[in-house]
């Protein structure tokens, strides 16, 4: 008794010093309802199993994702609109800024596994839907599915590479993730053409169906050891969370903030797309209408997160930081740039060069190869030297100076080998930027906002796809009609000029083609000098960074992260033990 006593009055001595023993409390109480998946809490035997899924999974993802990007053209062709090319990727990504949210809550809540088994349900639907669609309103039925079951995948994998690694090796774990891109680019290359050319014209139905059972096999490999090491951890009463209804959920998570993100942005990139497709085309008030409403739940949706949500769609403290801040916008403009820029090249190429799609899709892969093999090399030289900053730094250099050579390498005369440097000298740079802010945004945030800030860095990618599809598409739809009315001089169909690359354009008379493929060109310098100004800005974005200790163990993260407590930081630093 008396030597308890003795512990308990020590231990009052210390707290009234305070020792960092007031602070473990609330990390006990953290840890007990806390769904994160901490390396320091599994077997060797669980982590080296859920990696190989979490890296099969990812082989398969970028194999179908690579194969779609090459087919998605083909299909446009197919149903005759190819101007609404943009639209599929925009609903995608409108959806997937609504939708991470809603993720990450719902993955923090019930776990990883569950949160991802409906992911891929959704994900697998989807791509059944389009393999079958008979029109394009089926497709972007298809595509509704399928893009919130990708959003899931992407930002729940990002999110377990988070839980799993230190501060120090999480870029070589996102570099890796997506390293499964560089062989699949050309492997669904050199698929393209053989399920699009030749025999029936839907042949690429056949290209959907491989998608879904390469699909399926990433599920699979993926889900099953998450499972596993999910309820492993529960019967081990690590991690355990307690049953919550979803009642709960739902005054938890910001349902108005995700309508009213959704609407906004629907209804106001939606009509940059599809203005082309109604009479009078800005002239008409319903596309009018539908862009100042969009507006309007733009300004709705900020009254109501700073002054009546409960709990933000977002967190507060994560775009107060400026680091953060300046690192989810970098990688919004960087998607910004990479959208406006590619969305309309491989239409341009098959044109200007008389190449099929395959040809022109795998000229333009420069740009994303380099991306993913530098993010590799950025992570290497960051676990090397503990410089993320100025990893942003030389990326975001590099990055302009390849986008400043895009701009002569879109006159359809320059060289195969000026379109290709270019593109590779933007992708490095990109790559590098990309991968350290990624680190770096996950570096100053408390491990229990992981999955939030994980969730923000995915919305802005969205977000940054949505508006750069939607001025990809504006300009496609509303610039090059104007440059196709002063540069063709004889008759022509302006609708199938626009839309039928293969079936049209390719066999008008020589002295048309060559005046379509002058109007493509003007649209497409237009795309790149617009690039440059987005890719200017990541400079002033630059500026606000500041250095993160990479070599800081999570617990020292933690306490940064909720910080600005300074009695607290202090505490810590005199404490030997830490």
């Amino acid at each position: 008794m008396d030597n308890r006593a003795s512990k308990e009055e020590e231990a009052i001595g210390i707290e009234i010093k305070g020792d960092p023993l007031v602070d473990t409390a609330p990390q006990a109480e953290e840890e007990e309802y806390s769904n994160i998946l901490e390396r320091k809490n599994m077997t060797k035997r669980e982590f080296n199993w859920l990696w190989a899924g979490v890296l099969i999974q990812a082989l398969c993802s970028s194999f179908e994702a690579c194969l779609n990007q090459g087919i998605i053209s083909v299909v446009a062709n197919y149903f005759g609109v190819t101007s609404l090319t943009a639209v599929l990727p925009t609903i995608l990504a409108v959806l997937a800024t609504a939708l991470v949210p809603f993720y990450t809550k719902v993955a923090d809540v019930f776990g990883r596994a569950g949160s991802l088994t409906y992911a891929f349900t959704s994900y697998l639907v989807g791509l059944t839907i389009e393999a079958s669609a008979q029109s394009f309103l089926h497709l972007a039925i298809g595509q509704i599915f399928y893009g919130m079951g990708v959003t899931g995948i992407q930002a729940l994998s990002q999110v377990v590479i988070a839980d799993t690694t230190s501060l120090l090796h999480r870029g070589i774990m996102f570099a890796m993730y997506d390293m499964g891109n560089v062989a699949n680019i050309w492997v669904a290359q050199a698929l393209i053409d053989p399920v699009t050319l030749g025999g029936a014209e839907d042949k690429w139905r056949i290209g959907y169906i491989a998608m879904v059972c390469i699909a399926a096999a990433g599920a699979l490999a993926l889900l099953i050891p998450l499972w596993y090491v999910q309820l492993s951890l529960e019967r081990r009463k690590v991690g355990q969370v307690p049953r919550r209804s979803l009642r709960w959920l739902a005054n938890e998570f910001d349902f108005p903030g995700a309508i009213l993100i959704l609407l906004a942005l629907s209804l106001t990139l939606l009509p940059l797309v599809l203005a082309r497709r109604v009479a009078n085309n800005w002239q008409s008030p319903s596309i009018i209408a539908m862009f100042c409403s969009g507006l309007v739940f733009f300004v709705v949706l900020f009254v109501w997160e700073s002054k009546f949500a409960k709990r933000p769609i977002m967190s507060i403290k994560i775009w107060t930081n400026r680091t953060a801040f300046g690192c989810l916008m970098i990688m919004f403009l960087l998607k910004v740039f990479g959208n406006v820029v590619w969305q309309y090249l491989t239409q341009y190429f098959v044109v200007s060069r008389d190449l099929t799609f395959g040809q022109s899709y795998l000229l333009v892969r420069g740009f994303q190869m380099a991306w993913l093999v530098f993010q590799l090399i950025a992570a290497l030289i960051m676990r090397r030297y503990k410089k993320a900053r100025l990893m942003v730094w030389i990326g975001l250099i590099v990055y302009i100076i390849g986008v400043g050579l895009m701009i002569p390498a879109r006159n359809q005369d320059a060289s195969v080998f000026l379109v290709v440097i270019s593109q590779t000298i933007a992708g490095a740079g990109g790559g590098m930027a990309h991968l350290a802010s990624s680190v770096l945004v996950t570096g100053v945030v408390h491990k229990k906002d992981l999955a939030t800030v994980v969730g923000a860095s995915q919305i802005m990618v969205s977000l940054g796809s949505a508006v750069g599809n939607a001025l990809a598409g504006g300009i496609w739809t509303q610039y090059l009609p104007s440059r196709l009315r002063i540069h063709v001089t004889g008759p022509y169909d302006m609708d199938r000029a626009m839309n039928d690359q293969l079936k049209y354009v390719k066999f008008l008379d020589p002295v048309t083609k060559q005046q379509v493929i002058n109007a493509y060109s003007d649209s497409q310098w237009f795309m790149s000098v617009m690039g440059l100004a987005v890719a200017a800005l990541t400079i002033v974005c630059a500026a606000m960074l500041t250095h993160v200790d990479l070599e800081q163990d999570q617990d020292a993260q933690d306490r940064i992260a909720l910080g600005e407590k300074v009695p607290e930081v202090e505490d810590e630093k005199v404490d030997p033990k830490n």
